[in-house]
């Protein structure tokens, strides 16, 4: 009996001990909650005065945000465009040379209201993705600098200046032996399997492009080959072989600033689409209601293209045919918007056959991404497509296989997708502070 009464007075002297333990661990955490932390760095300098630079990064793909707030901390980052000083606007496009062209908007708010600024700059094709990231670092501080002048932190900034080194023939004008031709190739094969199935599959690619403020003119060239082997035990082995190859070319006149002419022309085959061989060209003009230069933040475009395919199918179709040449038209109106509330962009396409007139597509999508208000924001991606010009069906049912690994094209009268979704955050305006420790784990 005393032995129990002992065990029992342990167990409670242990349950107070470890009760005591919890109430203070309570107390400093409400201590430390009650007592903010030392302000540091930009946080230090705002309680001198009005506070520093509030900035709303908006830069969907194209910055390394983790380098960005190590490398310029003269700046607070803010996750809600109503409480920053400054929207940077990021848009990038494609150069000629294969590289980016960058444009970086300034947008003031706030106090910055009306004072807005842009600026560009490019990288090269060979740029890696720290050079890259270092370049827009850079711009990014020189863009910050006037506005940062008017905030406590302009005592500690300073300007430095590289001078560049001086080579003989500098100035003069460099030759350029490709005349603006840039050429890619890329090449890649995969492999995987286990015990009942095997995939494998190759693929080549081959692209070259000229631009100028005039041209542009694109070739590429392209041959895939996909193979499945699938074990259905008792000897039973189903194989499904897929393959096709495609050239392409594209030449593009610059009428005016808003007016286009181009040509296209492609030669392809596909065994999922029953060609043996598909050869196509096309002349059109297209129109867009902005200026080209403004392609980057806003764009609505009308195209128009009539052309000419010619078709040797691999066996023979619904239409009873094995070769056939189809006169055809089509007209294209695709709007694109990137602003400081978010993008948005549609497209709606109809193509018909001149001999059939009862042969068409068209397709319609469009996908938005916008900021409805603080912290709140909404995004979706719907298509569809009427059918009616599925001219190179093969004859005769499809087999059970066939359907199911997708080896042929089935009929269909239409296709669509779509998808949504919103994303809402709350909490903390403040988004400085990078932390990697352990970064892989649920991240």
């Amino acid at each position: 009996m005393r032995h129990t009464t002992t065990l029992y007075l342990t167990a409670v002297r242990g349950f107070v001990t470890l009760l005591l333990a919890f109430a203070a661990t309570v107390a400093c955490a409400q201590g430390a909650a009650a007592t903010p932390p030392a302000p540091t760095g930009a946080q230090a300098a705002a309680q001198a005065g009005p506070p520093p630079l509030r900035i709303f990064l908006d830069c969907q793909y194209e910055c390394d945000t983790e380098y960005l707030r190590r490398a310029v901390t003269f700046v607070d980052y803010v996750r809600d465009r109503g409480v920053a000083d400054l929207h940077v606007l990021v848009t990038t496009q494609s150069t000629g040379g294969g590289g980016s062209a960058w444009i970086v908007k300034f947008i003031g708010l706030q106090r910055f209201l009306g004072l807005d600024r842009t600026l560009t700059f490019t990288t090269g094709p060979t740029a890696t993705s720290d050079e890259r990231r270092r370049e827009f670092g850079r711009i990014f501080k020189l863009g910050l600098v006037a506005y940062a002048a008017d905030t406590p932190v302009a005592p500690k900034l300073d300007v430095t200046y590289r001078s560049p080194q001086q080579t003989p023939g500098a100035s003069a004008l460099v030759r350029d032996p490709w005349h603006r031709w840039v050429f890619r190739t890329n090449a890649s094969a995969s492999m995987s399997g286990e015990a009942s199935t095997e995939y494998g599959s190759y693929r080549l690619n081959f692209s070259g492009s000229r631009v100028t403020p005039d041209w542009k003119v694109n070739v590429s060239a392209g041959t895939s080959y996909n193979e499945n082997t699938f074990d259905l035990g008792d000897g039973e082995v189903i194989k499904s072989i897929t393959e096709s190859s495609n050239v392409n070319a594209l030449v593009v006149k610059s009428l005016t600033g808003k007016w286009s002419w181009g040509n296209a022309g492609s030669i392809s085959n596909s065994s999922f689409a029953n060609t043996a061989r598909a050869v196509s060209g096309s002349t059109g003009i297209e129109y867009d209601f902005f200026p080209y230069v403004e392609s980057n933040r806003r764009s609505l475009t009308v195209t128009y293209r009539v052309g000419l395919s010619n078709y040797k199918y691999r066996e023979l179709t619904v239409y009873d045919k094995l070769e056939e040449t189809i006169p055809n038209h089509s007209v294209t109106v695709s709007l694109g918007l990137r602003q400081p509330w978010g993008s948005v962009g549609a497209s709606s396409s109809f193509n018909q056959h001149l001999n059939h007139t009862d042969r068409f597509r068209s397709s319609t999508y469009g996908n938005a991404d916008v900021r409805v208000f603080k912290g709140f924001s909404f995004y979706a991606y719907a298509g569809y497509s009427k059918i009616k010009d599925q001219v190179a069906l093969r004859k005769g049912a499809a087999t059970p296989e066939e359907i199911l690994l997708r080896l042929e094209q089935q009929a269909t009268n239409y296709s669509f997708n779509y998808s949504f979704g919103f994303s809402y955050s709350f909490g903390s305006i403040f988004t400085s502070i990078v932390n990697p420790r352990f970064g892989g784990v649920f991240d």
